[in-house]
């Protein structure tokens, strides 16, 4: 790999995601220092949202209810770039779904909710 570059592993359940916030996250990760991954925890702070690795940096994500532990005690470092909320809003539970909704999802999202019932989303 070139330097500078980096390898990254992003969650697939980010339906908030925003592109200026994903760009401070990789921005603030090109100027980290080097030789360590860096990760993302999700809103829960126990799991994983993204995990991005440089050069010269084993490529290892993992992702579930433990994996923010699992990803510092193998040397990663925790973002802490300022507040990124749909890079760390995931949807795991009705719950992250609504919180989800309230940072604003995409228009596809937003017509499968608009689908579903008050039963099937707890409201």
């Amino acid at each position: 790999p070139r330097p500078g570059l980096l390898g990254g592993a992003l969650s697939a359940d980010l339906p908030a995601l925003r592109a200026a916030e994903l760009a401070v996250v990789l921005e603030s990760t090109t100027q980290a220092a080097p030789g360590r991954a860096t990760v993302v925890p999700d809103a829960s702070g126990l799991g994983t949202t993204l995990y991005l690795a440089g050069s010269g940096v084993a490529f290892s994500p993992a992702f579930g209810a433990a994996s923010l532990a699992a990803h510092l005690q193998a040397g990663a470092r925790e973002f802490q770039g300022g507040p990124v909320p749909s890079v760390r809003q995931d949807v795991d539970t009705i719950e992250d779904l609504r919180a989800a909704l309230e940072l604003g999802v995409g228009e596809r999202t937003a017509a499968l909710v608009d689908r579903l019932t008050e039963r099937q989303i707890g409201a």
